[in-house]
């Protein structure tokens, strides 16, 4: 994979959705390169002792024309994630993960300069299979939350078409841990180590058998950031990879540092429905392409 000329200009990025964990922690992993990266941070919240940090109603189409898009790489992390939440807060969902998307895309087009766009997928898109998936794989997916992820993928696709837009998409299976001391992990791991620490028994859906591709966070941040540095990217999206674990492995691993019990109880039915099963990432795509390795999470 070709990159730009080391000792080159400084590159400008927008950060949108700053506040996301992954962006909090791309945010830090850059600071290790602040010689390379001038970053240009954009959320809903309230404005805090931040470089260069815009607070942004995305709803509002002026306030989007804030962000600066005359940078070199535009991270869209905006999003409202969930399983089941997305049935009874679809509104919201919708709202939050398309409207606001579009409304940013609209905007960028509106510009001369067009920066890539680097978006972050998921693996809930993906129809669960025993095998490893590539990112040909078939699509199945079973959230509202899921559906609004891969409508983006195909609003990018869309505006790529009809003006132009520069785009990647890296497909993120399970992030494991965290850069931010004051952080916690993030989603399978946090939720059974807090059950462990809490209450000393690790409460397991079913026969705990499926599987993920978990990534460190550190391997997400140089993911991402290598999709800023490379110029001569081949496609328009890539599989994660990372390290193949089952819940078991997850929790037999918690249970053993927390002393605490494992129960598997039975699916609940919403849970189930929404529940994206076994997916593990064929990511050769990306790794012969950026020449990528990874560390083990357990």
């Amino acid at each position: 994979m070709l990159e730009q000329e080391i000792g080159g200009p400084m590159k400008k990025i927008s950060i949108i959705g700053s506040d996301s964990f992954i962006a909090r922690n791309l945010i830090n992993y850059l600071t290790n390169f602040q010689d390379d990266y001038e970053l240009y941070l954009y959320d809903r919240n309230e404005v805090r002792e931040k470089i260069h940090y815009t607070q942004i109603d995305f709803s509002n189409i002026d306030e989007v024309r804030k962000i600066r898009f005359d940078v070199d790489c535009i991270f869209l992390f905006i999003g409202k994630t969930g399983g089941i939440q997305g049935f009874d807060d679809y509104q919201s969902f919708i709202e939050v993960n398309e409207v606001y998307f579009l409304n940013i895309l609209k905007c960028y087009c509106e510009q001369r300069n067009r920066p890539r766009i680097v978006y972050p997928g998921t693996r809930l898109i993906y129809q669960e299979s025993e095998k490893p998936i590539n990112e040909d794989g078939a699509l199945n997916p079973k959230s509202i939350y899921a559906v609004t992820k891969l409508a983006c993928e195909r609003y990018l696709k869309i505006y790529k078409d009809t003006y132009g837009l520069d785009y990647v998409i890296l497909r993120i299976c399970t992030p494991y841990g965290t850069l931010i001391e004051s952080k916690g992990n993030y989603g399978t791991f946090e939720i059974f180590w807090n059950q462990a620490i809490k209450e000393k028994l690790i409460t397991v859906f079913g026969d705990g058998k499926q599987k993920k591709t978990y990534t460190q966070m550190s391997d997400i941040c140089e993911a991402l950031k290598r999709l800023i540095d490379a110029w001569d990217i081949k496609h328009e999206n890539y599989n994660l990879g990372g390290q193949a674990l089952s819940i078991n492995d997850v929790v037999d691993v918690i249970a053993k540092e927390a002393n605490a019990a494992v129960v598997h109880v039975p699916w609940p039915k919403l849970y189930k429905a929404a529940d994206g099963g076994s997916v593990v990432f064929d990511s050769a795509r990306f790794d012969s392409e950026f020449c990528m390795d990874y560390h083990k999470v357990i």
